[in-house]
């Protein structure tokens, strides 16, 4: 199983804080069933200072250590970047990293809101070929009072990704709705853990499966696994028709 969007580097941002927690980290990914993960370190996050982390060399010393240690985890570069105005000359400088060396960019917004140019970066960004995929759009504020912000990101192109956590209520019910109803609406087409830490931020990557198993109708659960690949692979992800996200009468996402 492919993990897109994990912080497993050590001693990058607010992941692990040393290279055993990172190879415990490892290892709980292993256990849960994941075989191949992309470190997306944050960048131009103002809480951490990364910009001048070599994220490839890290990554294929990491590899190397865990090929020591016989831990059958396969790590790929990538960045989960905080979406800037100049984002388009970042990617072309090598600064910003996409997926695995794909056509697919993990990008974030701050938490509150969405910033006003960011339909502009998105159209230049597919103009030259990339896919930008908003990380945890269940999560931002701005999305859940007003879920037709990503509906449009997503009919003109866009993708996004929600999180396990999200999915098995770790952040509440109301979350745990919205991004269920995101996968089912076709304004989320990926899952992904965001891992951080083996007890605080772990992979719930096995809740998570149960989990969907009960709430997706089965060629949908299949997609969404099938879609993770895909990213890796540099492949194009299967995209259903978007429809608007909004509340029944009980104050429920549908």
């Amino acid at each position: 199983m492919v993990d897109l969007h994990c912080h497993l580097l050590p001693l990058v941002d607010d992941g692990p804080a040393s290279v055993e927690h990172t190879l415990q980290l490892a290892e709980q990914a292993v256990a849960e069933g994941v075989s191949q993960i992309i470190a997306t370190p944050h960048l131009y996050h103002p809480q951490f200072e990364t910009e001048d982390v070599d994220v490839r060399l890290t990554v294929a010393e990491l590899n190397v250590l865990l090929k020591q240690r016989d831990i059958p985890l396969t790590v790929y570069p990538g960045h989960e970047i905080r979406l800037t105005g100049e984002l388009i000359e970042e990617i072309k400088d090598g600064k910003a990293l996409p997926l695995a060396d794909s056509r697919y960019l993990l990008i974030e917004f701050p938490s509150s809101g969405i910033p006003s140019y960011a339909r502009q970066v998105f159209a230049e960004l597919i103009s030259d070929g990339y896919i930008p995929i908003v990380a945890h759009p269940e999560k931002n504020k701005a999305v859940i009072q007003n879920p037709n912000l990503l509906f449009e990101l997503i009919s003109n192109g866009a993708i996004s990704q929600v999180t396990c956590a999200s999915l098995i209520g770790k952040y509440g019910k109301d979350v745990q709705r919205f991004a269920v109803a995101l996968l089912e609406n076709g304004l989320a087409h990926l899952v992904a853990s965001d891992a951080h830490h083996i007890e605080k931020r772990p992979f719930y990557w096995e809740q998570c499966r149960k989990y969907l198993a009960q709430e997706l109708e089965d060629w949908l659960y299949d997609e969404v696994y099938e879609n993770n690949e895909a990213v890796l692979l540099n492949q194009l992800i299967t995209i259903n028709p978007p429809s608007p996200v909004e509340k029944n009468w009980k104050g429920q996402w549908v």
